[in-house]
């Protein structure tokens, strides 16, 4: 049978059978999924996202006249060429091994292409990596705004509680480079703003008037597995927690507060000596409460993912928690988020004083932290 080749202009011919045999490589990209939905609750394919991130490029090229729009175009297109022999890993759960066997993968089959195309793709995913050309910021840029955006199109019953904030804040540090593109970013941030707002989802900082709404919230959760009372939290706790910038809450449609969570200051916990001396300086999440027919929906851990952006900008290497050792949908969820059980008291003098007064026996509090906390990727 003769061989037939294609032309390809400049470059040298290209045997039809290598050709073919790349594009039946490729179409595992078509059927390979992403964790992201899209608006009509299916799963879209890594072939989706990588078309739509180098439309985005071709769209935007009278934005940029002093760069090689077709070479973006390309990175765009061959950016998630490695997941042909990984499947697609979530940013949120791909480790630096994952990447590196990725990548392995990757450079042994364009190996396999024929010259001089395995060398300009070589090149090309050398530039990617460094993230030193103007082309190769614009692609990465454009790569992580795409995945806003599909999360913006999706149901927000297909995210996970981390999600809400990892949405609003993906990539925004890979698009400061140039006034369009943090432009284009903080607009695809304001959309998931009003997403999450519009769903009933919206976190912000405790005002003071919240505060008598906040106090009934917390009595509402009297007789539940914490063992709150009338004695705490109390409006004290409250009005420091505000004056401390330290309160956070989450607002219906209505503008009913359905959540509540703090970062606490308490030098007596602080200074425990079970918390790990190698992941300082951290910090404590308390008063964690979610309204009682809301329960059950995620809402306590995308609160703390929320604090944990917030304490990750503070620079906070590591974060604990007491918690009772009988609230087991509380151990449950902090399990998920990475915590790990460090130590437990009976009392503590300060925060804990309250049980001296009003009870007969001490509660057993279970003392946990994340010490994964400070060595998550910047996702």
């Amino acid at each position: 049978m003769e061989v037939t080749k294609i032309k390809t202009g400049r470059q040298k011919n290209m045997e039809a059978g290598k050709l073919i045999e790349a594009l039946h490589t490729v179409e595992k990209l078509k059927r390979t999924m992403r964790h992201c939905y899209t608006s009509d609750d299916r799963k879209e394919s890594v072939a989706e996202h990588c078309w739509r991130v180098a439309l985005m490029a071709y769209w935007m090229e009278d934005e940029f006249p002093e760069v090689d729009i077709n070479k973006v175009i390309k990175m765009c297109l061959i950016h998630d060429l490695g997941e042909c022999f990984t499947g697609d890993i979530p940013c949120f759960k791909k480790t630096e091994a994952d990447e590196e066997t990725e990548e392995n993968l990757l450079y042994q089959w364009v190996a396999t292409l024929p010259e001089p195309l395995n060398d300009k793709m070589r090149t090309l995913y050398q530039e990617m990596s460094e993230l030193k050309t103007l082309e190769a910021k614009i692609y990465k840029a454009l790569d992580n705004m795409e995945g806003a955006l599909s999360h913006n199109e999706s149901d927000l019953k297909t995210w996970e509680p981390h999600e809400y904030e990892l949405t609003k804040n993906y990539g925004i540090d890979k698009a400061q480079f140039h006034p369009y593109i943090k432009h284009l970013r903080e607009c695809i941030k304001q959309e998931t703003v009003d997403k999450i707002i519009e769903a009933g989802r919206n976190i912000t900082l405790a005002e003071e008037s919240d505060k008598d709404e906040l106090l009934k919230l917390y009595r509402s959760m009297i007789g539940g597995a914490a063992d709150w009372n009338e004695y705490y939290p109390s409006m004290e706790n409250i009005e420091f927690d505000i004056a401390h910038d330290s309160l956070f809450v989450m607002k219906n449609q209505k503008g009913e507060i359905i959540a509540a969570i703090s970062i606490d200051h308490d030098e007596e916990v602080d200074k425990l000596d079970c918390w790990s001396k190698d992941f300082q300086p951290s910090a404590e999440v308390a008063r964690v409460c979610v309204r009682k027919d809301l329960q059950g929906q995620g809402i306590a851990k995308m609160m703390m993912e929320h604090v944990f952006t917030v304490l990750r900008e503070q620079n906070k290497k590591s974060v604990h928690i007491l918690v009772r050792d009988n609230h087991k949908a509380a151990l449950k969820c902090y399990s998920d988020l990475g915590f790990v059980p460090v130590g437990d008291a009976n009392c503590l003098k300060s925060t804990l004083s309250v049980w001296k007064r009003n009870y007969k026996k001490s509660p057993i509090f279970l003392l946990l932290q994340n010490t994964i906390f400070q060595i998550w990727k910047d996702r």
